[in-house]
């Protein structure tokens, strides 16, 4: 099983935070902090008046995914959406794109909200489905957002913290690549409620609901996740941290990267850290660190070991273990 090819598709509009952070500040309310602390220059924004959407943005990383690996659609088995902002509810957002893509007929087609987890999931799951349906070969997933648009501009965290934008990667039965070798999951309910939209639910939905995100939810719970479980999680299959190549994070808090950087003595040229110039992107993050990787600075080959960890709001986490 392979990555067989990534492909990041972003609107041309996007916003520097230094405006952000003055407009901030000019109510006393200090940045610089929290700026250090999610590692934020520049975010990618869908402009009021465009007629973009996850839908578009979608088709369009897709076709850039098959275009760049020489796939056509007829080659896909299966099309996933992962979105927490998905254009449309019914019918699912993936029947529209497999329209917009002229897909064939027999496809499978699903929709997955998992927020900021959703591609971790979607790559474990789909991994399995491939390998125990001898008649499916591949599946396109797309995650896509625009979180831009219900984020609270008044809250100093998301008022700059995502960026919108489409990302596709095409997973291959190749018959040659081991792939998924491992995955464990961590969920802790109990601080579901720092994060939510709408705020009050669906059935009290008002249009100008906006994104609630408490300042204390910075993710450190998936950082004590990782801390606790991963020498645990190699260990059941055989590895040791120095046996990994790479370690593809979620690009949510650059201070939480640099605390997991720190705790097991891991070099900056093995953990990719892209949300400076890109934003954060959402259930893509760890697998765009993935992509923007192998295209500045070399490819992956294959039988390297990369370990995925990432997190979702409510919260779940998951480390992946994936042999290339």
């Amino acid at each position: 099983m392979t990555i067989k090819q990534t492909y990041f598709y972003h609107p041309t509009s996007y916003e520097t935070n230094e405006c952000v952070i003055a407009s901030f500040e000019q109510r006393n309310i200090p940045m610089q902090r929290i700026q250090q602390s999610l590692g934020r220059k520049k975010r990618f924004i869908l402009d009021r008046n465009s007629t973009e959407t996850t839908l578009t943005m979608a088709t369009k990383a897709a076709k850039g995914a098959l275009k760049e690996c020489g796939l056509h659609i007829e080659d896909i088995d299966v099309i996933a959406l992962v979105s927490a902002t998905p254009e449309l509810l019914v019918p699912s957002a993936s029947i529209k794109l497999h329209q917009m893509l002229n897909a064939k007929k027999k496809t499978m087609c699903f929709d997955l909200n998992a927020n900021c987890i959703g591609a971790f999931i979607a790559l474990d799951q789909l991994t399995k489905y491939l390998q125990c349906t001898p008649n499916m070969q591949r599946a396109l997933i797309v995650c896509a957002e625009n979180l831009c648009r219900i984020v609270d501009n008044n809250n100093p965290i998301t008022a700059f913290c995502f960026s919108d934008s489409a990302f596709a990667f095409i997973l291959d039965k190749d018959g040659e690549s081991i792939g998924l070798k491992d995955v464990m999951y961590h969920t802790d309910s109990d601080i579901a409620d720092t994060v939510s939209y709408p705020p009050a639910g669906f059935s009290q939905f008002k249009n100008e609901d906006v994104l609630v995100w408490d300042r204390s939810f910075d993710g450190m719970g998936s950082v004590d996740f990782i801390k606790k479980e991963l020498l645990l999680f190699l260990e059941r299959n055989k590895m040791s941290v120095e046996d990994i190549d790479l370690f593809m994070f979620s690009q949510f808090s650059y201070k939480n990267v640099q605390l997991i950087k720190e705790y097991f003595n891991l070099g900056d040229d093995k953990v990719p850290f892209y949300s400076h110039e890109l934003g954060y992107t959402g259930s893509s993050s760890p697998f765009l660190a993935l992509d923007q990787y192998q295209r500045r600075v070399r490819k992956i080959k294959q039988g390297e070991q990369i370990l995925f960890w990432t997190l979702g709001a409510g919260y779940e986490a998951g480390l992946m273990l994936w042999e290339y």
